[in-house]
């Protein structure tokens, strides 16, 4: 027969006790919150250290009624980009204390209300959003209770209390359109996201801008518009190559799109760039081992995670601070996938 051993955990007693200090001033020294001398604070946490105590993070939370928790949910938690952007956060708010939790809606705004509703009923001390778009009324009403800070997808009800965190949607696809013009292209398709999305919208006004600049017409022949998934790049590209006559240039409006349209036109045979051209709003994952690396506009998704982390404890330590926008500018950084168009 096995015996069962039961562990016991050393207590803040212990702790105490090994230090040769009160309870009150471990306390102080686990939380930070009133000052104690660098000599006694050195001798707290070696005794910490010594007895492997854990501080009880449900007691702590009861206390401060704060759960030390940041909710952060994403659209697609297969994004490539909106993963690097919960290490970033991560990153920042661990050093705070805080831990992150991810949850994916799948672009679906039922699970994005239930997610938030189980967050707020948990007492989350703040809320990262990437948004579906659908439920801004919502969203601004929890605003007003919960500190969010907003990740790409705004939210543009009046009564939005939180921060917003962008790049610059639409001088990018403004700047990718005009060097595909210039490259001689006038057939140009676009691979974009619902127009329920504010980062769709940017987009679109950008590339229509630069289309109507340059006296070239926009067929709708040549848009496909889905959630921005790996899935709706290779059908919107399939779609698009199909036509008679097809585009000679494609713009993916996001990593995922791109990476899609890519697939498709290897497995079609369809050769970059001598056939199509390509151009990427984000940056493709270890693209200097691929043959071919697209010329992009990067989304600096690591700068902005961590950016988003600083604004959100921030506004946890002052809710009633004002709006904040902060957008980081577009850069096109040119790669090997763009060609003058084929003789076609």
């Amino acid at each position: 027969m096995i015996k069962a051993y039961k562990i016991k955990r050393a207590t803040i007693k212990d702790v105490a006790r090994a230090a040769g200090v009160s309870i009150a001033t471990v306390s102080r020294v686990i939380n930070g919150n009133y000052y104690v001398s660098p000599r006694i604070e050195e001798k707290v946490q070696q005794a910490i250290a010594e007895s492997g105590y854990v501080p009880n993070s449900v007691a702590r939370s009861l206390k401060s009624n704060t759960t030390y928790l940041i909710g952060f949910i994403v659209s697609d938690i297969s994004n490539f980009m909106l993963m690097s952007i919960a290490r970033s956060i991560e990153n920042v708010i661990r050093d705070n204390g805080y831990n992150l939790l991810v949850c994916s809606t799948e672009n679906d705004e039922e699970l994005e209300r239930k997610y938030i509703d189980a967050l707020v009923s948990r007492n989350i001390s703040g809320i990262v959003l990437h948004s579906t778009g659908k439920l801004e009324e919502y969203i601004t009403q929890v605003s007003q209770h919960v500190p969010i800070a907003l990740v790409y997808r705004h939210v543009e009800h009046s009564g939005f209390i939180g921060d917003t965190i962008d790049t610059d949607a639409r001088q990018a696809s403004y700047d990718m359109t005009r060097h595909l013009i210039d490259s001689g292209h006038k057939r140009i398709g676009m691979l974009n996201g619902y127009m329920q999305f504010s980062t769709s919208r940017d987009r679109w006004r950008g590339f229509c801008s630069a289309m109507e600049e340059a006296g070239l017409p926009v067929n709708e022949k040549y848009i496909a518009n889905g959630d921005f998934t790996e899935a709706d790049g290779y059908t919107g590209t399939l779609r698009m190559m199909s036509q008679n006559p097809p585009p000679t240039a494609l713009i993916g409006m996001n990593t995922a799109v791109t990476v899609g349209a890519m697939k498709y036109l290897q497995e079609a045979g369809i050769s970059i760039p001598e056939d199509v051209s390509v151009v990427c709003y984000g940056e493709v994952e270890n693209s200097e081992l691929m043959k071919i690396s697209p010329t992009r506009v990067p989304q600096f998704p690591s700068d902005l995670g961590s950016k988003v982390g600083e604004l959100i404890l921030d506004r946890i330590k002052n809710p009633g601070r004002s709006n904040r926008e902060i957008i980081f500018g577009a850069k096109i950084i040119p790669g090997n996938s763009v060609a003058p168009p084929p003789n076609n």
